[in-house]
């Protein structure tokens, strides 16, 4: 098993991964610390629709009171984070994607892309976004795997 500190380390690898372990929150908390990034934790768990994913999301991230409740707010929100301090980046871990994979895949397709222009957004914008995203069923997914 690959440490993600090693991930995470290489700011030019950011990107959306498959993560295909099981990572302890705290553990995937404290390699985001170590690398300078700031870390946001969505628990999938529960979470089987587009809107309960948006407002888990909008907790964990700490979204401002004006987010829509949709997916051009959320896009608008994950490309913006001036209410979060940091200089060099971004982690997200989503884990236990398993609920929303099956009960809404198209939603699930859409958040991946919407993942995807957000890491390349911050890249132009100088900074690293490491998207983490972990389940059963997410090794099915065409993502880099970690």
């Amino acid at each position: 098993m690959r440490a993600l500190s090693e991930l995470l380390s290489h700011k030019r690898d950011a990107g959306v991964y498959c993560v295909t372990h099981a990572y302890p929150v705290k553990e995937v908390e404290k390699a985001a610390k170590a690398a300078d990034l700031a870390f946001f934790h969505i628990e999938g768990a529960k979470i089987e629709k587009k809107t309960q994913f948006l407002n888990h999301a909008a907790l964990a991230l700490h979204f401002p009171e004006y987010f829509g409740n949709n997916w051009d707010a959320f896009e608008d929100c994950l490309t913006d984070l001036s209410w979060v301090e940091s200089e060099t980046g971004y982690v997200i871990y989503f884990d236990h994607v398993d609920p929303l994979l099956e009960h809404a895949h198209s939603h699930f397709e859409t958040l991946l892309e919407l993942f995807t222009d957000a890491v390349e957004y911050w890249r132009e914008q100088g900074r690293a976004m490491f998207v983490l995203i972990h389940g059963k069923g997410a090794k099915d997914l065409k993502l880099p795997s970690w």
